[in-house]
């Protein structure tokens, strides 16, 4: 990507990925200065993956399938939350595409999130958004509509991104070992920069 007549000063920039079936990656957001009359090169930049389940709720003992999208090849490591924390790894294909079926009969009834990372060369990404799901005595199929917009700082898992939202990441604000739900750029604390991210979602 080039960017030129920028004015001289610091920025803060923010990108994303979107998939083939239209799902966002994470927001990656870092600041750069500028210097008027010189080229600045950002490089190292490591999208996060994709992801997205096949079932907002599922009865336990079912398997939810957990898919995506990263870089070809890739090593993807998903983390699905639990009393303790579960880790697996598989690799994405040629197309960058991963899928893996988890069997939740190791998951408590209650609500849980998943969200992956992508490795590939040295080189490793953040956390992609967390996508919840129910684990219960049911299986609901999810509607897929290509967007997670909402997701991404949806701290209450009503759909929306509002003043609710906003209360809870206030909360965590400089506080320690905050949820995936409010530290949105995965760097371990609720900065300017998670309610910059917010803000990019916002809905109302």
């Amino acid at each position: 990507i080039n960017l030129s007549n920028l004015s001289a000063g610091n920025y803060l920039f923010s990108i994303y990925s979107e998939d083939a079936q239209g799902n966002r990656s994470g927001l990656l957001t870092f600041p750069v200065g500028l210097v008027a009359g010189a080229t600045t090169r950002v490089t190292g930049i490591f999208i996060s993956p994709t992801i997205d389940v096949d079932k907002s709720s599922v009865k336990r003992g079912e398997n939810l399938a957990i898919f995506g999208q990263s870089v070809a090849t890739s090593d993807i490591t998903i983390q699905i939350n639990s009393e303790e924390e579960i880790f697996v790894k598989i690799k994405s294909n040629s197309d960058g595409v991963y899928l893996y079926n988890f069997d939740t009969s190791v998951l408590e009834i209650g609500q849980h999130f998943t969200k992956s990372k992508a490795a590939l060369d040295g080189g490793l990404s953040t956390f992609s958004n967390s996508i919840n799901f129910q684990v219960g005595t049911k299986t609901v199929l999810k509607e897929t509509t290509g967007e997670q917009r909402s997701i991404v700082s949806d701290s209450n898992g009503d759909g929306k991104v509002n003043l609710i939202d906003y209360s809870i990441m206030a909360y965590w604000y400089k506080r320690s070992s905050p949820p995936a739900t409010a530290d949105l750029n995965s760097d371990g604390q609720v900065t300017l920069v998670d309610f910059s991210i917010m803000a990019f979602y916002w809905t109302g």
